[in-house]
């Protein structure tokens, strides 16, 4: 799903600057939304940049409609749960403000996504707005968020803010799809925290090691059945209808 290739991107009022770092990642005929995390860096999903694609587009609003070539550096393998890639910029998108990534998750606080849901680059980034419904934790560590913002095809890869401070919370991988009906389910979606991220962009933003990335291919038995949206053997209850 896709617009017109070559229009640039409609300016309007930018409205909060956390929304700026939000761009447009266009990989052959596939797009999604991505985050700059780093002025040469965006971060996407996996099923938006897969490994064995060399070279993406990169769209900006900020600079005005800023098109930067780059190319995926690691992308999760297909075994992960976490649907991650990250993107090297050939040059670094000046003027982006970098977001703050969060320390700490709160339970029904208001949250918003940005991303090029529906339309694509078409309209532009799109901004919608819920609460943080679930803070899913694996021994005491979030491993998953799930929010109840308006999350359409093309949002994949999208941040997502908390509404009061501004803080990057994470990045949106999926919404919901009922396989039986084909019916999806915008409103019920799961993003990755950026706790499970920010160790790897830490240690490559230092040292230029991916061995934090590649430890998101190692992620343990319950935090695969959270993603698989199972619940565990042991905590598995009866219905008492």
């Amino acid at each position: 799903m896709g617009a017109p290739w070559g229009l640039p991107l409609r300016y309007r009022d930018p409205g909060p600057p956390w929304v700026a770092a939000a761009v447009l990642v266009e990989c052959g005929s596939v797009w999604g939304s991505g985050v700059v995390v780093a002025p040469g860096l965006v971060v996407t999903c996996r099923h938006v940049a897969p490994r064995e694609t060399a070279r993406v587009l990169v769209r900006s609003t900020t600079p005005k409609s800023a098109v930067i070539w780059g190319h995926v550096m690691f992308a999760t393998q297909e075994t992960s749960p976490y649907d991650i890639a990250v993107v090297s910029l050939e040059e670094d998108l000046d003027g982006v403000p970098i977001p703050v990534p969060a320390e700490h998750f709160h339970e029904g606080e208001a949250v918003s996504v940005v991303g090029f849901g529906v339309f694509g680059q078409a309209c532009g980034p799109s901004v919608t707005s819920g609460i943080l419904s679930a803070v899913v934790q694996v021994d005491d560590t979030p491993v998953m968020l799930q929010t109840t913002c308006a999350v359409h095809g093309g949002s994949s890869g999208g941040p997502l803010f908390s509404a009061c401070s501004g803080d990057l919370l994470g990045i949106v991988a999926s919404n919901t799809r009922d396989n039986n009906t084909g019916a999806t389910y915008p409103h019920l979606n799961f993003s990755i925290p950026i706790t499970v991220l920010q160790p790897a962009l830490q240690q490559y933003s230092q040292t230029g090691d991916l061995g934090g990335f590649r430890q998101l291919d190692h992620a343990s038995v319950p935090v695969r059945v959270v993603w698989r949206l199972q619940r565990p053997p042991a905590e598995a209850l009866r219905s008492k209808l």
